[in-house]
């Protein structure tokens, strides 16, 4: 797919199943995922139809327990000319697992999605944006995988994430290396950074209100980044038993999802990571867009020290 215009923000999707939301996760649930109705490839069919009619690409942060078991629609994607990246093989929290086993997982699906697409994967997200302060030692392991680029350190609350604040595409100190970390869009609101790019928030504030919000993260220069789960496009998905506040969440204005993307579709230029965000683009050894005036200075840092 040839964009229409060059894309001066990120559209990113965590291509996952219902049934692997971090909100409803525990080990009996995880026994009985090949159990569960699969509606990966109609909600992904969907999506590819959605951004096919919009001519937009976008990252797809791929599941390698979904590659596993469905490589033609990974290919079908791939083949659309969106990018794919990593979400990790198991759907696994950073904090429930030994550096050990966190190598294992992500080096398992980056192999397995490179041989399903036969192209280099440039891209990592923990699920849940599970990468903190408290998990930074992911970061080392990142970069030592081969991975370009990060989009796991999720920036919100009161004071935030401490590895960094803010929606200023960056470079993190990874080990003896450094990563390119590309954050979902935060705005702070009354004191309370919010994760405006995705999420609740998405689904839940007034489009007029996220407009204004976008609107201002694009005046500064800065790249809007944006993420859904591919079930989020699915409100007629099975419904799951958990906590309240779990059901609330998941569950909240799924039917506005789909307008609400077709919205910011129209009213902002979106595009993958690759496309979009400079740095990455020159990394991966894409061809520049058309204009390349706003995009290349989404960060003062130099582009020859990037990947140590």
């Amino acid at each position: 797919m040839t964009p229409d215009r060059p894309a001066r923000h990120a559209l990113t999707i965590d291509l996952e199943e219902h049934f692997h939301a971090s909100r409803f996760d525990s080990p009996m649930r995880r026994r009985y995922w090949s159990y569960f109705d699969s509606r990966i490839q109609q909600n992904a069919e969907y999506l590819l139809d959605v951004l096919a009619r919009r001519s937009t690409n976008a990252t797809f942060f791929v599941l390698g327990w979904l590659a596993e078991r469905y490589p033609s629609l990974i290919r079908t994607i791939a083949d659309s000319g969106h990018e794919i990246a990593c979400l990790g093989y198991a759907h696994e929290p950073v904090a429930a697992q030994t550096p050990e086993q966190f190598r294992q997982d992500i080096q398992r699906a980056k192999q397995l999605l490179e041989d399903v697409i036969g192209q280099p994967v440039w891209g990592f997200r923990a699920p849940a944006f599970s990468i903190t302060a408290d998990t930074s030692w992911a970061l080392a392991i990142v970069a030592d995988c081969g991975f370009l680029y990060d989009s796991s350190v999720l920036p919100v609350g009161f004071t935030g994430n401490r590895l960094y604040s803010g929606n200023r595409i960056q470079r993190l100190p990874a080990g003896t290396r450094s990563i390119w970390e590309i954050s979902p869009s935060t705005s702070n609101i009354l004191g309370f950074r919010v994760p405006i790019g995705g999420g609740g928030y998405l689904r839940t504030l007034h489009y007029p209100v996220l407009r204004t919000l976008f609107s201002q993260i694009e005046s500064f220069g800065e790249p809007i980044v944006l993420y859904m789960r591919a079930w989020e496009l699915d409100y007629e998905q099975p419904r799951m038993e958990g906590p309240l506040l779990a059901e609330f969440s998941h569950y909240l204005n799924l039917h506005k999802m789909e307008p609400r993307l077709i919205q910011l579709l129209t009213d902002f230029s979106f595009g993958s990571v690759r496309e979009a965000i400079q740095p990455i683009r020159a990394l991966a050894g894409c061809p520049d867009p058309l204009d390349d005036s706003v995009s290349a200075n989404h960060t003062g840092e130099s582009l020859s020290t990037a990947v140590q």
